[in-house]
């Protein structure tokens, strides 16, 4: 999702997004068609060349471990910080996968900030076959949440995965708190804590949040990637106890 400041040369937004569609659409169709993890592995390998903001299989492991000992298994995802994808059909995948298939009342939103953006992220989406149950939407992520809130979309969220601009984790997830969609047993992922680094919304969640003062009582634990490099390796994973 690009900056609501404005563009930031050297990320996104300078014809790599399109690139990789067009990547992706040339490849021999019976090998990515309706088929989510070729697509995100295509991804992946592309990205190893062209420097792109997506969310590394090895945290992708890491999240799956965790919503697989989620119960119920969950249904409503929000996502915010679509990019291109290639995390939003990987929750595509995986909430069908948890509820054998059975998609209904199944639905991940995606929130990207940049149109031009979400246009190539709906057309993976689409690629992936997971447009069944994913849905982009357009906008600024808080927004997308009351939007999403309003038109009766969501009446709660089971996963919450925050991928944007870490300025806005902290306000987001309150704000998801006072519109009342996160019950006890939702789960909360955050990526990129410790590079940049969100320290505000680390220090909320690890104090348990808002508690007393009438809000979701929280209990988060740090999981560490085994990428190598200067990467973000640390997601937060955090659960609503009530």
């Amino acid at each position: 999702m690009p900056s609501p400041r404005g563009p930031r040369p050297g990320f996104f937004n300078d014809g790599r997004e399109q690139a990789l569609l067009d990547h992706l659409l040339s490849l021999p169709r019976d090998k990515v068609k309706d088929n989510p993890q070729a697509v995100i592995e295509a991804i992946e390998e592309y990205t190893k060349t062209h420097r792109m903001m997506t969310f590394q299989p090895s945290k992708i492991a890491i999240a799956k471990d965790i919503l697989r000992s989620q119960t119920p298994a969950p249904k409503v995802l929000v996502e915010l910080g679509c990019y291109v994808g290639s995390s939003a059909v990987a929750w595509g995948a995986l909430i069908k996968e948890l509820n054998g298939g059975n998609t209904t009342d199944c639905k991940v939103y995606t929130c990207e900030l940049d149109a031009g953006i979400a246009k190539v992220a709906q057309q993976i989406i689409e690629l992936a076959g997971v447009d069944d149950i994913v849905e982009v939407v357009v906008g600024s992520s808080s927004d997308s949440i009351k939007k999403l809130r309003r038109e009766e979309k969501i009446s709660h969220i089971d996963v919450l995965f925050i991928d944007h601009w870490e300025e806005f984790y902290l306000p987001d997830l309150m704000l998801c708190e006072d519109e009342g969609l996160l019950r006890e047993g939702a789960i909360i992922l955050a990526d990129n804590v410790d590079m940049p680094g969100a320290p505000k919304y680390l220090e909320y969640v690890q104090k348990g949040g808002r508690g007393a003062e009438g809000g979701t009582k929280l209990e988060t634990k740090s999981y560490w990637s085994e990428d190598e490099g200067r990467v973000p390796k640390q997601v937060e994973v955090t659960k609503v106890l009530g």
